[in-house]
């Protein structure tokens, strides 16, 4: 078997392949992924405040049923759970970067992440169509990546404090810079507001909380996950996730 090979999910309709990163590309990425599909299907892609870059190699990728065009997308900041759709023995990949990541890291690794760069890398992919190709791109990403700004640290360590549900104004007291600086550099480089990050993560928090228990009350969920009473979780779960708590409740089930 090839030590490239990462399996996170693999079922009749999809195989996944996903690796997460070490060294200095782990401050700006998520993971990398490798997808083939058996068959043609759907899944819901969660809502995270990130934005991600997606390599179609073979057959049909849509995203909310936007046909996605090679060689490569790059996805807009995730604000709401987003539809993809896949046709029958399609392969694609990709890229999924944090919160707030994308535009700096443009920047500073320019020509990587260029379009020439990442249509050069779309080209490696169709040679070679395996999470290997990608793992030895993060290793190119990392000897190029510089460390971030003063501004952009503390720019990352305000999402980073929402990421684990500190409370808005908590989470601006824990960063030494003004609270209009620091709105200003984070919509600037992911397009939403602190308040509407914290908003991504309480409801995927609750998400979790769901998964981990689909028959917990959702009052209860509402209490312990930070929302004023079940009408508000109820609101802001079906805004960001596009279904309501009750309902994704009852697809654990099914």
């Amino acid at each position: 078997m090839s030590k490239c090979l990462n399996l996170s999910l693999m079922n009749n309709e999809l195989m996944l392949q996903r690796h997460q990163p070490d060294g200095r590309s782990q401050r700006y990425v998520q993971a990398v992924w490798f997808a083939r599909s058996q068959y043609s299907g759907t899944r819901w892609l969660p809502c995270d405040g990130a934005q991600g870059i997606v390599f179609v190699l073979k057959g049909e990728v849509s995203l909310d049923e936007h046909k996605l065009t090679a060689p490569f997308h790059i996805q807009p900041p995730s604000k709401h759970a987003v539809q993809l759709s896949y046709s029958a023995d399609a392969e694609f990949a990709g890229i999924r970067l944090y919160p707030a990541r994308l535009k700096a890291l443009q920047q500073a690794v320019y020509p990587l992440l260029s379009a020439p760069g990442l249509g050069a890398l779309a080209e490696q992919l169709r040679q070679a169509p395996t999470l290997c190709t990608l793992k030895q791109w993060l290793q190119t990403l990392s000897s190029a990546a510089p460390d971030p700004s003063y501004a952009m640290q503390h720019a990352y360590q305000l999402i980073s404090a929402l990421m684990q549900l500190h409370p808005l104004e908590e989470a601006y007291r824990g960063v030494p810079l003004g609270i209009r600086q620091l709105e200003r550099q984070v919509k600037a480089q992911s397009e939403l507001t602190p308040k509407y990050l914290a908003r991504i993560y309480r409801v995927r928090y609750a998400q979790q909380q769901l998964r981990n228990n689909p028959l917990i009350d959702l009052a209860q969920l509402a209490q312990v996950s930070g929302f004023s009473d079940q009408a508000h979780l109820t609101r802001e779960f079906k805004h960001i996730l596009k279904i309501t708590p009750g309902k994704y409740a009852r697809q654990l089930f099914a």
